[in-house]
């Protein structure tokens, strides 16, 4: 079976991040939303989950970059910590039906970097398969898991990382490097 690939959202899939649209802190709030614990309106205003869900959009080029993956014969999948209104809003979007299966940390009741969240990635993807995250920490904690992983900071080339990884050929972009 071939390798599969499971691609994290914000940074590496999907845009905007509810980041850029209000400044909230990072800790409990958000790691109640993405675990499935308060529900939207517990975190932000409906005008803010309004605009989120209308702006929030897959990413065209890493789409066709999935597109290309797939036509290789590699299943692909979403890995990410996300809140279920947002994934439910992504789902309805073009280019959703092109993954085989979705590990949200809202519905899993569990977060990356947690080794819970990719045991149960590994459990249902089988042993060979290679994260995509834009966290280091995430792609760490991957690793410790038994994945492979690649660190997507920005203007990486994702292709070029993830055939280096694939074939164990580096093609000038190579996956243990840092920006």
């Amino acid at each position: 079976m071939a390798t599969a690939i499971l691609f994290d959202l914000i940074g590496v899939l999907a845009e905007p991040s509810w980041r850029e649209l209000v400044a909230l802190p990072r800790g409990r709030p958000w790691d109640a939303l993405k675990t499935g614990v308060i529900e939207e309106a517990a975190f932000w205003p409906a005008t803010a989950a309004a605009t989120y869900r209308r702006v929030l959009a897959l990413r065209a080029d890493r789409l066709d970059l999935a597109r290309h993956l797939r036509g290789r014969g590699h299943p692909i999948y979403v890995a990410s910590n996300f809140a279920l209104p947002w994934i439910e809003a992504l789902r309805a979007r073009p280019g959703a039906e092109l993954f085989d299966g979705w590990f949200v940390s809202a519905e899993l009741g569990v977060a990356k970097p947690d080794p819970r969240f990719f045991a149960r990635a590994r459990a249902q993807v089988g042993v060979d398969a290679i994260l995509v995250a834009d966290q280091e920490e995430n792609c760490a904690a991957a690793r410790g898991a038994g994945l492979r992983a690649i660190w997507a900071w920005p203007g990486r080339d994702l292709g070029g990382a993830i055939e280096a990884e694939l074939t164990g050929v580096s093609v000038g972009d190579p996956s243990g490097s840092v920006p």
